[in-house]
């Protein structure tokens, strides 16, 4: 009992630390990026995933074949400064993508979309997460995120005014080398249209998230 209270110790404190730095990130944004206002679409096309063959630790996926990859990706317009997992987007929350068996390269070619309504972002996070699949206990190949600032990227007048942006190669959180290509492009949409939506993020679901 002692030490599950420990550990929740560590973890509300380890959350507040992260919480600051978010905080002052945030801070720095508003200094330098304007804001992303009225009623807009984002729309990501996930074009592939490049896993090398490896997890995030550098290790085979698999010892005699190749990676079993999952590959899910979520539109944070809320907390595009926070860690992943519960501290920004619950992993149950993102869209899956791909799913598939014996592939290092899947090619995705999939999109997902989602609306800002009202509110008045000053970047965006595009979050996408890859895990290989295992019977017993699922391994991460990588966390891969992409910001969509308001300096680089523009809100174009309606949908067929719009334009993708380059595709850019996200590299991997903990190993670089592991890539995933996506683009973007943002569009705005009659009030009518747009779909509110939120992160999803419960009390406690940041506590034990990586």
């Amino acid at each position: 009992m002692a030490f599950l209270h420990f550990l929740c110790v560590c973890s509300i404190s380890s959350l507040a630390f992260a919480g600051l730095i978010d905080r002052g990130q945030d801070a720095a944004d508003a200094l330098k990026y304007s804001k992303m206002e009225g009623f807009f679409r984002v729309e990501v096309f996930v074009d592939k995933l490049d896993t090398q063959g490896k997890s995030h630790t550098g290790l085979s996926c698999d010892i005699f074949d190749k990676c079993d990859p999952k590959v899910m990706c979520f539109i944070d317009t809320e907390k595009p400064n926070n860690d992943f997992g519960g501290d920004s987007v619950p992993y149950s929350n993102y869209v899956t993508l791909f799913d598939g068996n014996n592939v290092d390269i899947p090619q995705i070619s999939q999109s997902i979309s989602r609306d800002v309504c009202g509110k008045a972002p000053r970047k965006i996070a595009i979050r996408c997460r890859a895990i290989d699949k295992d019977g017993i206990n699922d391994d991460k190949i990588d966390n891969y995120k992409w910001h969509l600032t308001s300096d680089k990227y523009k809100v174009a007048q309606n949908e067929q005014a719009s334009e993708w942006s380059a595709e850019i190669a996200i590299p991997g959180e903990d190993r670089p080398s592991s890539k995933i290509y996506v683009k973007a492009r943002m569009y705005s949409i009659p009030e009518t249209q747009c779909r509110p939506s939120t992160n999803g993020q419960g009390l406690f679901s940041g506590l034990f998230s990586k």
